[in-house]
């Protein structure tokens, strides 16, 4: 015996919930993200294009603000702490409850080093209503800095999860160094 689809079934229930998610996951992708440290230098606020994809991704290029807290230098061979947060102007479609939404942003490292490090820990602390900006703050990453002289910061790819949807975001162009950390 099947069930009519009425407004009450859980297979409605379901896919308005993955709707939700998809269309939440593509306005998030299109936000930003910031990094912190101990002594810390102001912190760099830049602005990232990102094309992205995955379900309900946004076509087109969107922008992210990136602000990454670290540290203003380190010692030779000890470790730079960064703080990262991301935000976007663009509003959420559905309310999105404390903790719901997570994200990563990889970091290439110039200058004094190479390599690369990648920020975690990204969510939403508060509930965001629904027709509200986005902020996801957090973001942690180390990176143990060997080589005297600039170290520099510049984002990468970014990856945000919500209700169950991944959405990965790729530079679009070149992105702008977010933080330098000197290492003497």
């Amino acid at each position: 015996m099947s069930i009519p689809n009425t407004p009450h079934t859980p297979a409605k229930s379901f896919r308005r919930r993955t709707a939700a998610a998809a269309a939440l996951a593509a306005v998030l992708a299109g936000a930003g993200t910031v990094l912190g440290a101990v002594p810390a230098a102001a912190a760099e606020a830049v602005t990232v294009g990102y094309t992205c994809t995955g379900p309900g991704a946004p076509s087109g290029v969107q922008s992210l603000l990136v602000t990454v807290t670290a540290p203003a230098g380190v010692p030779r061979g000890s470790t730079a702490d960064l703080s990262v947060e991301v935000s976007t102007a663009l509003n959420v479609p559905v309310d999105v409850p404390a903790g719901a939404a997570t994200g990563e942003m990889a970091f290439q490292l110039g200058g004094a080093a190479s390599g690369s490090v990648t920020a975690s820990g990204f969510t939403n602390t508060a509930a965001i209503p629904s027709g509200s900006p986005v902020t996801l703050t957090g973001g942690a990453a180390s990176a143990r800095l060997d080589a005297a002289g600039a170290t520099t910061f510049t984002p990468g790819t970014a990856t945000v999860h919500v209700f169950g949807v991944t959405v990965t975001c790729e530079v679009s162009g070149t992105a702008p160094v977010a933080a330098t950390v000197d290492v003497t």
